[in-house]
């Protein structure tokens, strides 16, 4: 998923493999063991799927998944452990894509949580506590993976060394089509040998046949078939992503980069090109056991980069005096949450923010950030302290205007609540082939006969989308669609 971390792309380096570097000298992080727990639904549902250890949070799944067992989306997964902590403050970061949520010692508040706060998907959060006392402390990182690229990054350390993050910013993957056509060779058997059943001209190698042949000429079973494409590719850094029910080969230029052409269960697998631009001959060869049948192929280009660094909280104009004689300045807006440091009566702080209730004001006491009572600071300048954390009115989102569309038919398609999959026939069974975002016009070139799926055109990726997510325009009459699946 790209949403806030396509932003990022005007901050483009020249990119290399990406790598966990080494933690810098200023950014002293605490190595730990994580046991991990993944899990096949998204939402840390049953028993997990997968149990096994990690050695450190990072990383990049793209557009594949930890193991075969796991989805490439809709999947969930917890890495916890029990740290020895000495007393001080800690900072932690954490880059992730979608979904992540960081509690410290079972604390019922977590210390970063994006499944609530979707806003911040992709980018780089720090979080800072401080730990009372000597001891062994339990840390557990939730995180969530919806759709498209997927990555988790997390490093910790004493405040005063651990400044940045002791990882590097995941490449940004960018869907690519490169427009063109396929030629496909259908073959009876494994091999890809003698001559072909069929040669036919396609938009993709994406297909799911079930347990049915492709072609009526063709087998259910034992059958195999090659995809050679041509196509433009501006210079820079790529990927292929493939799953495949059975095996599958790819070669990009002449060169073997994916070789599992043996029986599969829909497993993933990826390989990094690059490209001097201009032409680049693409070939998928693909082969059915027995089963099910289908292959999924994905083409992103890789840009390096950046991660935003964290900003403080800003003040807001007002500010607070200290009017008891040693105030505990606080984790939380609560009596019992930790605290961070102490001030003096008549000292006076910038206020960040309050709770709803205006009963707790958080400020910045020379560079720690916490909480102090309303009963015992004096505010000036209080009119337009606003409400943060728990309490905090969510933002509407901006206003959308869809692009200007033009249609063939003079209808169109809107995706009003959801981003929309764009799949490859009208159905969920089959393959994933784009994606309509929420409040993003297509045009539509036809429907179904039960008039429950049109099929599209967007961005020139051509396939179908769900009506019951995709509003035809005002005034659209349906009879005037030609029925096309």
């Amino acid at each position: 998923m790209k949403r806030t971390l396509l932003t990022l792309i005007a901050a483009l380096l020249a990119f290399g493999a990406l790598a966990v570097p080494a933690a810098p000298a200023q950014a002293q992080a605490i190595s730990t063991f994580w046991n991990a727990q993944y899990y096949n639904n998204p939402n840390l549902q049953g028993s997990a799927t997968i149990s096994r250890g990690e050695s450190a949070i990072a990383f990049s799944w793209g557009l594949g998944s930890p193991d075969p067992a796991i989805p490439v989306d809709n999947w969930s997964a917890r890495f916890a452990t029990d740290v020895a902590l000495s007393a001080g403050t800690y900072r932690f970061f954490v880059l992730a894509d979608d979904n992540v949520r960081v509690t410290f010692n079972f604390s019922y508040v977590p210390l970063i949580d994006t499944f609530a706060d979707t806003s911040r998907i992709g980018q780089l959060i720090s979080a800072e506590l401080t730990v009372p006392a000597s001891g062994s402390y339990h840390i557990q990182i939730d995180y969530r993976e919806v759709t498209l690229d997927a990555f988790l990054y997390l490093s910790f350390g004493p405040a005063a060394t651990h400044t940045q993050p002791a990882f590097a910013a995941p490449p940004v993957q960018v869907p690519v089509n490169p427009g063109g056509s396929w030629v496909a060779q259908y073959y009876p058997n494994t091999t890809l040998s003698g001559e072909p059943a069929a040669i036919l001209s396609v938009i993709s190698p994406t297909n799911n046949w079930g347990t049915g042949a492709p072609l009526g000429n063709m087998p259910a079973d034992n059958f195999s078939v090659r995809w050679t494409g041509n196509f433009v590719l501006p210079a820079g850094n790529y990927q292929i992503a493939v799953s495949a029910d059975d095996g599958v080969r790819v070669f990009v230029n002449g060169v073997l980069l994916i070789n599992q052409f043996g029986p599969a269960t829909g497993q993933t697998y990826t390989a990094n090109f690059t490209s001097s631009g201009g032409n680049n001959t693409i070939v998928v060869e693909y082969v059915e056991f027995a089963g099910n049948a289908f292959i999924d192929y994905r083409l992103t280009q890789q840009f390096a980069s950046q991660p935003p660094q964290p900003q403080p909280p800003q003040p807001s104009g007002a500010t607070a005096t200290i009017a008891a004689f040693r105030l505990n300045v606080r984790e939380a807006p609560s009596p019992t949450a930790a605290i961070l440091t102490r001030v003096n009566r008549n000292e006076v702080y910038p206020i960040i923010g309050r709770n709803s209730s205006s009963t707790w004001y958080q400020i910045n006491a020379n560079g720690i950030i916490g909480w102090v009572s309303g009963g015992y600071v004096v505010i000036t300048n209080g009119a337009n302290i606003p409400v943060v954390g728990a309490g905090a009115p969510t933002p509407a989102p901006a206003p959308t205007t869809p692009p200007a569309v033009v249609s063939p038919t003079g209808i169109t398609a809107t995706a009003s609540t959801f981003n929309v999959n764009i799949r490859q026939g009208p159905g969920t069974s089959f393959s994933r082939v784009g994606l309509l975002p929420r409040g993003q016009t297509a045009a539509v070139l036809g429907r179904n006969a039960a008039n429950t799926w049109w099929e599209i055109e967007f961005n020139g990726i051509r396939g179908w989308v769900s009506a019951q997510f995709a509003r035809l325009n005002s005034g659209a009459n349906v009879n005037n669609l030609p029925i096309t699946g």
